[in-house]
């Protein structure tokens, strides 16, 4: 499966978790990219190679290990935003 499938895919999953329609402004604005780097990654034209060896390595993980992963990123995140915000 290519990485542009891959995010398609994702987009679709959270659209359906969420039982909203999300544009690729939105989406591209949730995930801290410009819109036209996320249609670029929707088209495969754009293909990270930092995507690519996060991919390749939450492969060798667990389903536990890799929720463990995107929660703590979450979580990171959160606090980042936090930050951002008082600043």
């Amino acid at each position: 499966m290519e990485l542009k499938e891959l995010i398609r895919g994702a987009h679709h999953l959270v659209e359906a978790k969420e039982k909203k329609r999300i544009t690729q402004d939105a989406m591209a604005h949730r995930i801290g990219v410009g819109h036209r780097t996320y249609l670029e990654y929707q088209r495969g034209t754009n293909a990270p190679l930092a995507m690519k060896a996060l991919l390749n390595l939450l492969n060798l993980l667990d389903d536990d290990e890799i929720v463990k992963v995107v929660r703590e990123w979450g979580e990171t995140k959160e606090v980042s935003n936090d930050d951002d915000q008082q600043n």
